[in-house]
């Protein structure tokens, strides 16, 4: 868990709870499940269109990482607008020397990513469950559960 990552509530976090926030947590694991599929396919089609975000690599500003995926999102948006096809796409890129060999996008190495000292592992873990616990409290607020 971190400030990054939403995670559902486990099995030992669930059986701690008290039956109302049980309740409310399993609600808000049905919830963030449903729209991480959601997600998960947004993605795949972004990907079928622009399969260049799977290998983009280790970059010195973050910055330009979401500025270049805010421009494929628009492209990615125009190109729905004029129906085309990721397919298109697809069938001339297996033509690539890349994928003659087999190797695919496998063979693709990335570099290494460093996150900022600061971000220790328990940081992030902290920030994550604080982050968790005021989104369920907003969407799923006690007062609409109790009886």
């Amino acid at each position: 868990s971190s400030p990054y990552t939403l995670r559902p509530f486990s099995e030992p976090e669930l059986d701690k709870a008290t039956p109302l926030d049980r309740k409310r947590m399993r609600d808000f694991n049905y919830k963030l499940s449903s729209v991480r599929i959601s997600v998960e396919h947004a993605f795949g089609q972004l990907k079928g269109r622009f399969p260049s975000l799977r290998c983009m690599g280790a970059h010195e500003d973050i910055h330009e990482v979401y500025r270049v995926i805010e421009a494929l999102l628009i492209l990615h948006n125009m190109c729905l607008y004029h129906n085309d096809s990721p397919k298109d796409i697809l069938d001339s890129l297996f033509d690539d020397e890349l994928f003659r060999d087999g190797e695919g996008w496998d063979s693709v190495v990335i570099g290494d990513v460093s996150a900022p000292t600061n971000e220790t592992e328990a940081r992030l873990k902290e920030a994550g469950y604080c982050m968790r616990m005021q989104i369920l409290n907003e969407v799923f607020p006690v007062h609409l559960y109790e009886v």
